[in-house]
């Protein structure tokens, strides 16, 4: 019973070896086959962000503008009033010099 058992291990090992090397290659071409696909994935997303640069920069450069924007519009206001006053005052002295009286 020894004998036979010996005698069909060695077979029974070849055939495990066998099925466990056809496992690695197919393993091994399925590695390759996802590190071609993560090599071609990180181009894409390369170029993407590339391309997405430029946008970036653009809308940097309006949230800069609006920036301004609001600055400008918090001095335009009291200038504004300010102006209105040297307007009125103005007004007054052209009326006040030229002899016009209210009705």
């Amino acid at each position: 019973m020894d004998q036979a058992q010996t005698q069909g291990a060695p077979a029974a090992h070849s055939e495990e070896i066998a099925e466990i090397k056809v496992r690695l290659d197919a393993g091994d071409a399925r590695m390759g086959r996802i590190e071609q696909d993560l090599a071609a994935n990180t181009a894409a997303t390369q170029q993407t962000a590339a391309s997405t640069a430029e946008l970036v920069d653009l809308f940097t450069s309006f949230k800069g503008a609006f920036r301004v924007f609001e600055y400008i519009g918090r001095l335009a206001k009291p200038l504004g009033y300010i102006v209105g006053a040297c307007a009125s005052v103005a007004a007054l002295w052209t009326a006040w010099k030229s002899g016009v009286n209210p009705k």
